[in-house]
């Protein structure tokens, strides 16, 4: 998907291909990353919360995300959902990157660990900030005013823009 949006920015006029960044939440922040590590054109990734290896922390996820995740992967048995969440980490795709990345975990978020935040700095080729909400939970979203401003000037940074 990474790459049809990176072409489709490319054979527009009015967006510049130098400009592609991309950020993500939740699993959305496991793919940002994953895609910044396969599609070389996305210069700048923010994730937020997202995980490092899917399947570490499946036990702990609430029963509807993984009956989310077994439908949506089009799994036929929760058993099935759990070897496809094997298959999503970040371990041979993190030194990959090598675009600049932000992260950003809450230290209280009960369904990601910040430890995952953590991995994927450590492992990361390119240059990484990472900031831990130390009361924030899930996606830092009962601090949003902690990290939001941050990391949209981060992200203007990148591209030699003005902060927002």
């Amino acid at each position: 998907a990474a790459k049809a949006v990176c072409d489709w920015i490319e054979d527009r006029g009015d967006l510049d291909p130098e400009h592609i960044a991309i950020w993500g939440v939740s699993l959305g922040g496991y793919y940002a990353p994953r895609a910044a590590a396969h599609e070389k054109r996305i210069r700048a990734c923010i994730a937020l919360s997202g995980p490092y290896e899917w399947d570490k922390i499946w036990d702990g996820l609430p029963e509807l995300t993984r009956e989310t995740f077994r439908v949506r992967s089009h799994c036929a048995t929760e058993a099935d959902a759990r070897a496809k969440a094997r298959e999503l980490t970040m371990v041979q795709a993190a030194p990959r990157i090598k675009c600049p990345i932000f992260i950003v975990t809450g230290r209280e978020d009960r369904l990601v660990p910040a430890s995952h935040a953590e991995s994927l700095a450590r492992s990361v080729a390119g240059p990484v900030e990472l900031m831990i909400v130390e009361d924030g939970g899930h996606n830092a979203n009962n601090r949003p005013y902690r990290y939001r401003s941050r990391t949209a000037d981060w992200l203007a940074a990148q591209f030699g823009l003005p902060k927002i």
